[in-house]
């Protein structure tokens, strides 16, 4: 089955990276990175398939050079942060050969990298030796500048955001699925970029292990990540071996149930008592998942900050104090020149001067105790100790943050499931309008259900049937009729009294 997978990274100076040195290693070859003065040999590594450097119209044709292009990319940055490239990596369909692939990443980095100004540098890499054999996938190495016929322009802040993210993730399981039908068939495999919440799929999802993981795994060596996926795994196959038996216990239910004429009219308030239930219980976990949206977990920063926070407004207190100290001895020095009576009296004078000089050194001395104090917290919040700490308080709320995601999460499944339940139970309420709008007076169902979901598919399928055993010109003409007294109703509701 294909797979989906479209990962955004960052080759980010102030993390040591270079994309000279991204760059020679995911197409294997050697480059020289000008502004390190260090050359990146990766020419004898295994895995590369093809690359190809695609550019946008009007770009320098120079800049087909792989080692002239990302050269100049580093060169147009000037910040010890800068990032002078970013990374897109998907997982190719291992169901088409090498030239389905190549075609099918070529029609998405035109169609939406080049086509919107970035330079793409595309690698495919087929699965390694030891690792799982359908693990085809690419490395586009994208520019983060507006390329000019001169060269590198300014940076657009749209390519940077997480709409363009969303919009990559969306673009390439579209991209993919045509591909894999165009070449597959209609019935081909097709992936979602959508979390398994979102697809409401009732399954816990895994922890990506990431190579260093994955690399212990296959020595048989247990990893943390990998435990806590065994665990899930677990508990996934219980959970779908409880639906199912729920599943296959309620069906012996509903089988076993005599069935009973019931009437039409009374069918049409318990389907509409159904379908309200099943509204209220969705706008529920609405509500639920709205209130759990306000949970999140502190940054390490936000933690420092706190910490800090007290400290800090020591030091503006003290910092404040001592400008108006300065202050006050400014003024008051120049009033006491201007008073006959206090340059005749030297006595005076040398006190007076004693008394600033005491009250200045005392708001310079808080101010440098406090200064020292913040520098001081500084340092131990960056040590490890202090990196220790900020941790160990981030922990409960980290906890906590997590299970409200997981609630979130199981709670999309359940709005989404119920979406589908609540259009069924719609669906049921207009076929037994229709059904006894044709003049039906009772249907066959089941005496008992033994859920809301069984309630609506014992008589809707009923409620079906005998719709269709009329002609459908008197259907046609029933909806008709219907849909003229809903819109009847409405102007009651909307101009009473006509």
């Amino acid at each position: 089955m294909a797979s989906y997978l479209l990962r955004v990274q960052t080759i980010q100076r102030a993390a040591g990276r270079s994309a000279v040195a991204a760059a020679a290693y995911r197409s294997g070859q050697t480059l020289v990175d000008e502004r390190l003065a260090m050359e990146f040999d990766f020419a004898g590594k295994a895995g590369v398939e093809f690359s190809e450097i695609r550019l946008p119209d009007g770009a320098p044709s120079a800049l087909r050079d792989r080692q002239t292009l990302w050269n100049a990319a580093e060169k147009a940055e000037a910040r010890k942060d800068a990032v002078p490239a970013r990374e897109l990596l998907v997982a190719l369909p291992h169901e088409l050969d090498f030239e389905q692939r190549r075609a099918l990443v070529r029609d998405f980095v035109d169609r939406y990298v080049t086509a919107r100004g970035m330079i793409a540098d595309v690698a495919l890499h087929v699965p390694g030796q030891e690792g799982d054999q359908r693990n085809f996938h690419a490395h586009i190495l994208l520019t983060t500048r507006r390329v000019t016929p001169d060269g590198f322009g300014p940076k657009d802040p749209a390519w940077r955001t997480p709409q363009q993210v969303r919009e990559w993730r969306a673009a390439w399981a579209e991209i993919q699925n045509e591909h894999l039908r165009r070449h597959l068939g209609p019935n081909a495999p097709q992936v979602s970029h959508q979390t398994l919440a979102e697809q409401g799929i009732d399954r816990t999802p895994t922890e990506h292990l990431g190579p260093a993981a994955t690399a212990m795994e296959r020595k048989n060596e247990r990893t943390d990540r990998g435990e806590r996926n065994r665990d899930i795994d677990a508990r996934n196959d219980a959970a779908q071996t409880m639906r199912k038996d729920y599943a296959d216990t309620a069906d012996r239910l509903a089988s076993a149930a005599p069935k009973i004429e019931a009437p039409i009219d009374q069918l049409v308030v318990e389907a509409r008592r159904v379908r309200d239930g099943l509204a209220a219980e969705r706008a529920g976990w609405e509500a639920e998942q709205a209130d759990l949206k306000g949970v999140r977990a502190p940054t390490e920063k936000a933690v420092e900050r706190e910490v800090l926070s007290a400290d800090e407004a020591a030091l503006r207190r003290a910092r404040s104090q001592l400008a108006r100290t300065e202050g006050r001895v400014s003024r008051t020095r120049g009033r006491r020149l201007e008073l006959v009576a206090w340059i005749r009296n030297p006595a005076r004078m040398v006190w007076a001067k004693h008394a600033e000089l005491n009250a200045l050194a005392r708001a310079r001395k808080a101010a440098r105790e406090a200064e020292l104090r913040v520098t001081l917290r500084r340092q131990w919040l960056a040590s490890p100790a202090g990196q220790a700490w900020v941790s160990i308080r981030r922990q409960p709320a980290l906890d906590q943050a997590a299970d409200a995601a997981r609630k979130r999460r199981t709670l999309v499944r359940k709005i989404k499931r119920m979406d589908r339940r609540i259009v069924a139970a719609t669906r049921t309420v207009g076929d037994l309008e229709v059904a006894r709008e044709l003049g039906q007076r009772q249907l066959r169902v089941p005496a008992h259900s033994p859920d809301a979901t069984r309630f609506i598919r014992d008589v809707g399928g009923p409620a079906r049937d005998a719709i269709a055993r009329f002609p459908a010109p008197a259907r046609t003409q029933a909806i008709d009729r219907l849909n003229r007294g809903q819109g009847r109703s409405i102007i009651k509701t909307l101009f009473p009294g006509r």
